[in-house]
């Protein structure tokens, strides 16, 4: 008798989770891909039409001479993409990468053989500063 009742609850117990476990699947709601937020449409970043910026300190922006200081071959950059293409056309590994999050998109331009790192900005949204950090 013992050994009835002894498998007789493990087998409740069983049975039991069994039941709970299936019901637990079952009351998943079906899982469905996020779907992805569309941006605004924003100008590509070889567009001619487009006044570029360099990302200064503090939010402000510098004007894209301050290139210069690296040779003459790029005081003439225009783009993130002239910037980008010059730096191949000298020999550099040269990544451009987009952030087109937050109030300010940006364009990066990384070449660190030739030790450039800049964040170019668009000159309408020079004159959008960054929201202010709350005073404590």
């Amino acid at each position: 008798m013992r050994i009835i009742r002894f498998f007789g609850m493990n087998l409740g117990l069983g049975a039991a989770m069994v039941f709970l476990s299936a019901g637990l699947y079952a009351a998943q709601p079906a899982k469905v891909p996020a779907a992805k937020e569309q941006p605004g449409k924003t100008q590509p970043t070889d567009d001619k039409n487009t006044t570029w910026k360099l990302a200064g300190r503090e939010g402000d922006c510098a004007p894209l001479e301050i290139l210069s200081k690296r040779g003459p071959a790029y005081s003439d950059i225009k783009s993130p993409k002239e910037l980008a293409d010059k730096l191949k056309a000298n020999g550099y590994q040269a990544e451009m990468k987009e952030f087109k999050a937050g109030l300010r998109p940006a364009v990066e331009v990384r070449a660190p053989s030739a030790g450039i790192h800049v964040m170019f900005v668009r000159q309408e949204h020079c004159d959008k500063k960054p929201p202010a950090l709350p005073a404590k």
